[in-house]
């Protein structure tokens, strides 16, 4: 045998060596590595991950999922102008205006008075002089008491200074007939709220007055986009002669309000009943 080969054959032994020592030097360090993880185990009385079977307990994964902080849900603001104002919360009453709405495209608002036995939908009538709905049933058909109205006078948004809504007065005690028991100043002051729901919000109106004036049309007579003629109306409301009639000074509105005006029919045939109300919060 040669020189040659005796090299080869030692090189051989030196390698296989070094592969054994750095085999012995990872096993060493993987087990001392195993024993300090059981070891600060034991001291937290809790199982290490990598001790054991090398599975991680699942108890953790429900630690972790319990102290994680739970997102924060945040209201998506509505488009209509009513979005520019803070939500109050989620709107407070169930109503049927998806099914109304979907019985009758002009249906595009609910309107509830708590405690007054109102809770209808709104239809618009773009003919002002003689409103459809105002003597038809949301179906179409002919009916004495209609539906609870806005017109063409006013925007389908209620975003006006001033928004009429009209209901009529039947017997029965439906429609707007509620709005009668406004006039007895104790219900007034216990019932202070009219609500309006469209389908992305509530718009909650706080009750001002409540009086029998005149049937002529406010908004022919002024224009209240202008201060001036705004302050000029709601001013004159209070030297109204009317016994009758109740009015709540801390909700009277300024110029910037958001006004509804509940109107129908009493007694005299020149007159109307009138509900006021002022936005007072909005809630989506």
């Amino acid at each position: 045998m040669g020189k040659g080969t005796n090299k080869g054959i030692v090189i051989a032994i030196v390698a296989a060596l070094i592969v054994i020592a750095v085999m012995v030097a990872a096993i060493t360090y993987i087990i001392r590595e195993e024993r300090y993880g059981q070891t600060q185990a034991a001291d937290s009385g809790q199982q290490s991950p990598e001790a054991g079977t090398g599975e991680i307990d699942p108890a953790i994964f429900e630690q972790i999922e319990n102290n994680t902080p739970e997102e924060e849900t945040v209201a998506t603001r509505p488009s209509g102008w009513y979005g520019l104002y803070e939500s109050s919360g989620e709107p407070e009453h169930e109503t049927g205006l998806e099914s109304a709405s979907a019985e009758c495209d002009d249906v595009y608002a609910w309107i509830e008075i708590p405690g007054g036995g109102i809770d209808y939908p709104i239809a618009y009538c773009e003919n002002a002089e003689e409103p459809f709905y105002f003597t038809h049933d949301i179906h179409g058909n002919p009916d004495d008491k209609g539906m609870i109205i806005t017109d063409s006078m006013n925007s389908d948004d209620f975003s006006d200074p001033l928004t009429l809504i009209y209901g009529h007065n039947p017997e029965d005690g439906t429609m707007f007939a509620g709005l009668h028991r406004f006039r007895d100043s104790d219900f007034f002051e216990e019932n202070q709220y009219i609500n309006i729901y469209l389908s992305d919000a509530e718009l909650k109106y706080r009750i001002y007055a409540c009086f029998t004036g005149s049937a002529d049309n406010m908004l022919l007579a002024y224009d209240f986009n202008d201060p001036a003629q705004f302050g000029e109306f709601f001013e004159g409301l209070e030297d109204i002669r009317d016994l009758s009639a109740n009015f709540r000074e801390e909700a009277r509105p300024s110029f910037g309000d958001h006004v509804i005006g509940l109107v129908t029919h009493c007694d005299d045939e020149n007159k109307r009943l009138f509900v006021y109300g002022v936005l007072d919060e909005v809630r989506y």
